[in-house]
C-alpha cells in the first residue's frame, strides 16, 4: 500500500508541474515573460519533473549517491572538468584578443540559468534516457556502450531545434557533435561516480564557460583564435583518449552498482557462502 501510494503522490507532483511547465509557456508567448526569467523557471521545474520519473522508475542510487563509490573513481573521473573549464577561451582571453563586460549581478544570473539548464538536462538525458537505456544492458561492454552513445546522441541531436529558432544549420551540426560527446562525458562521470549531481555540475561549467564571451564579450572579441582551436582540440583528445581506456578497464558492475545491483549480489554471495 505505501508503494501504491507513493506512485499515486508522484504521478500527481508529475502533473502538477507539468501544468506549471504549460503556464510558463503561457506566459512567455502572451506575457512576454523576459527570456532568461523563461529559461531559468522551465528548466528548474523540468529537472524536478524528471526527478519524479526518476523515482518513479527507482533510480534513486544516483540521486541519493551517498557511499555509493570510492574516492578512487571520483578522482578518476575528474579529468571531465578539464573539458568544463577549458570551454573558457583562456588563451584568447589572456593574449587580449577577447574580454568580459558585464556587472557581476548579471554574471551571476547567467551561472543560475547554466545550472538550472545542466540540472535539468542532466536529469533528462543521464538520469532518465541513459538509465533506462542501461537498465537491462550492463551485462558487456558493448551494451553499455550502446546505452552512452544512443543517449548521447539523442542529446546532440535534439539540438537540432536551434534551426527552427533562426539558428543557422552549420553551426547547430557544430552544436550536436560535441553536445554529443559531452553527454558521452557526463555518461562516463556517472558510471564512475554514482553521483548525477557531479554531471549537473560539469554541464553547468561546461555552458557557463563557453557562454561567457557570447553573452558579455566587449566589441571586437575573438574567442576562437587559431591558438585557441588547437589547444581545445589537443586537451579534448587527451581527455577523449583517457576516458576510453577507462571505459575498456573498467568492470560492468559500476553500470550495476548504479541501480543498487552491487549489495543485492554480494549479499547473494554471502548467503551462498553460508549454505556451502
Amino acid at each position: 500500500m505505501k508503494t501504491k501510494t507513493k506512485s499515486i503522490l508522484v504521478k500527481a507532483l508529475f502533473a502538477v508541474l507539468l501544468a506549471v511547465l504549460v503556464i510558463i509557456e503561457i506566459a512567455r508567448g502572451f506575457w512576454a515573460l523576459d527570456e532568461e526569467v523563461y529559461l531559468l523557471l522551465s528548466r528548474f521545474v523540468g529537472g524536478i519533473a524528471c526527478i519524479l520519473f526518476m523515482l518513479e522508475f527507482s533510480f534513486t542510487k544516483v540521486l541519493f549517491p551517498v557511499g555509493n563509490k570510492k574516492p578512487l573513481l571520483w578522482l578518476l573521473a575528474l579529468p571531465g572538468f578539464i573539458i568544463a573549464i577549458n570551454n573558457f577561451p583562456f588563451i584568447s582571453f589572456f593574449a587580449g584578443d577577447c574580454g568580459i563586460s558585464a556587472s557581476a549581478d548579471r554574471i551571476l544570473f547567467y551561472a543560475l540559468i547554466c545550472l538550472a539548464t545542466g540540472f535539468f538536462e542532466e536529469m533528462a538525458f543521464r538520469g532518465c534516457a541513459f538509465m533506462l537505456l542501461l537498465k537491462n544492458r550492463t551485462q558487456s561492454k558493448g551494451r553499455i556502450f550502446f546505452a552512452i552513445f544512443v543517449s548521447s546522441a539523442v542529446f546532440g541531436l535534439i539540438h537540432l531545434v536551434n534551426v527552427a529558432f533562426g539558428g543557422s544549420l552549420g553551426a547547430s551540426l557544430l552544436q550536436i557533435g560535441y553536445s554529443a560527446l559531452i553527454g558521452a562525458l557526463c555518461s562516463m562521470v556517472l558510471l564512475l561516480t554514482g553521483n548525477i549531481w557531479l554531471c549537473v555540475a560539469l554541464h553547468a561549467i561546461y555552458n557557463f564557460c563557453g557562454g561567457l564571451v557570447d553573452r558579455f564579450g566587449v566589441v571586437g572579441s575573438v574567442q576562437w583564435t587559431r591558438a585557441e582551436i588547437i589547444f581545445t582540440a589537443i586537451v579534448s583528445v587527451i581527455v577523449a583518449a583517457y576516458f576510453v581506456v577507462i571505459f575498456v578497464r573498467m568492470p560492468n558492475s559500476l553500470a550495476d552498482a548504479l541501480f543498487g545491483r552491487k549489495k543485492e549480489e554480494e549479499l547473494e554471495n554471502n548467503v551462498n557462502s553460508s549454505a556451502k
